[in-house]
């Protein structure tokens, strides 16, 4: 998500490259090519979101190399999807687009405008957030649904205190990969390249640009930037490497298997204690919105909100009418709830919901919700949380060695010819 999200500030802000008289083929990716016209939008557009962020620019032939790496990987996945028959529909697509809008402080009209006010396209910013919504279920389905975390690994992470975070730290990272099965002298080589690297950093170099130069981590075109982490999201060698460092402070070459680390900590701040949060009891009935129905699925919600109004019970509608099986046995019941395990919509609508009052339907990426508020109460949540929390955090752990490993075997296997 973040990755998608940054790809949505730059290019709702950035203008796009011309095409005209760019169309030399610069990269063979399989059956599928990428011209030189593609790639210059996206050097300007990576240009100017690390201008905004004040990060020095490496050298032109290096970022170009690294911007068509990026671009090489998002077309891999791409034609995967495609393959997969991941597809977006048109009205997915436009409740993402307008989200967009909404937290740029714009309707969807205004965004469309501003975007061809400043040189853009909007039809190609449609298909830019398309395909990143395809590769974000594409990984889903590849790597995240994929990742098992056992009782046993939870119970473990508790023992050792894992659950008691000890801070928070901001990093920024590079990566140096090795190849798959790498052989003792691919590993030396690779090694004296991230010590130099390491070297470089230490007598100067500025980090945020030497990752956009070098790193094959998944954020190196952002400067590295992996944002807010607390303590026991970290890998075990992230955290003991940084533990002891101050802002601004770099780590030492970190080793793993699929590659050489070196970490900078931007931020960091000390360790909570309890965890208390704000609950509601909630109900609600769920119409979800087929493709190209959308206007009858809001009709259908407002016909079962008349009905709940005019004296059925909204228990026993959702029972028979609810799309969502879960709650629905229950009478629509999800029990007590807090606004982060909702969805962003969902929960400010709850959140401002008077108890005992219906809503208007509410539109989420699941369809139309009714929702109305039983009760609301601060809950220690502690321990469940602790529990929740270590099982998430393992999975994370998991998910972003198996998608770099995933990601690099995808490249591997394929072919591909630079004509850079």
């Amino acid at each position: 998500m973040k990755r998608l999200l940054l790809l949505i500030g730059a290019l709702l802000l950035t203008p796009l490259a011309p095409a005209a008289n760019l169309d030399r083929v610069v990269a063979v990716v399989n059956k599928d090519v990428i011209v030189e016209s593609e790639l210059e939008r996206e050097v300007q557009r990576i240009l100017s979101d690390l201008q905004r962020r004040g990060t020095a620019v490496p050298p032109r032939h290096e970022f170009e190399r690294q911007v068509l790496d990026h671009l090489i990987l998002r077309r891999l996945q791409v034609q995967l999807a495609d393959q997969a028959g991941i597809n977006i529909s048109d009205d997915e697509l436009n409740f993402t687009l307008q989200n967009i809008a909404q937290r740029n402080d714009m309707t969807l009209s205004q965004m469309r405008e501003t975007i061809v006010v400043e040189g853009g396209n909007f039809r190609e910013f449609r298909n830019d957030i398309r395909d990143e919504m395809r590769i974000t279920q594409l990984r889903q389905k590849e790597v995240i649904d994929r990742i098992a975390v056992s009782e046993a690994e939870v119970e473990r992470f508790l023992a050792e205190g894992g659950a008691a975070a000890a801070g928070r730290y901001r990093l920024a990272h590079i990566l140096i990969p090795l190849p798959l099965d790498p052989s003792p002298e691919q590993q030396r080589r690779v090694a004296a390249r991230a010590r130099d690297v390491h070297q470089q950093l230490t007598a100067g170099a500025d980090f945020a640009s030497t990752a956009v130069a070098v790193s094959k981590g998944q954020q190196a075109l952002e400067g590295g930037d992996l944002g807010w982490r607390n303590a026991d999201e970290l890998p075990a060698p992230f955290l003991a490497a940084v533990r002891d460092l101050a802002p601004g402070q770099i780590s030492e070459v970190i080793p793993s298997a699929n590659g050489f680390h070196i970490l900078k900590v931007l931020e960091s701040d000390a360790a909570g204690g309890r965890h208390v949060v704000e609950q509601t009891h909630v109900e609600h009935i769920l119409v979800k919105v087929e493709p190209g129905r959308e206007d009858e699925a809001r009709a259908r919600a407002q016909s079962l909100r008349r009905r709940i109004l005019a004296g059925e019970s909204l228990r026993d509608l959702a029972r028979t009418h609810s799309d969502d099986p879960t709650s629905a046995i229950k009478g629509g019941d999800l029990g007590w709830v807090s606004s982060q395990s909702l969805v962003p919509a969902f929960a400010k609508a709850m959140q401002g919901l008077p108890e005992g009052e219906l809503s208007e339907p509410v539109r989420s990426n699941f369809g139309y919700h009714l929702i109305r508020v039983l009760g609301r109460r601060s809950h220690d949540d502690t321990a469940a949380y602790r529990r929740a929390h270590a099982m998430e955090t393992l999975r994370m752990r998991k998910a972003e060695e198996m998608t770099q490993t995933w990601l690099q075997r995808l490249r591997d296997e394929a072919y591909v010819e630079l004509r850079l």
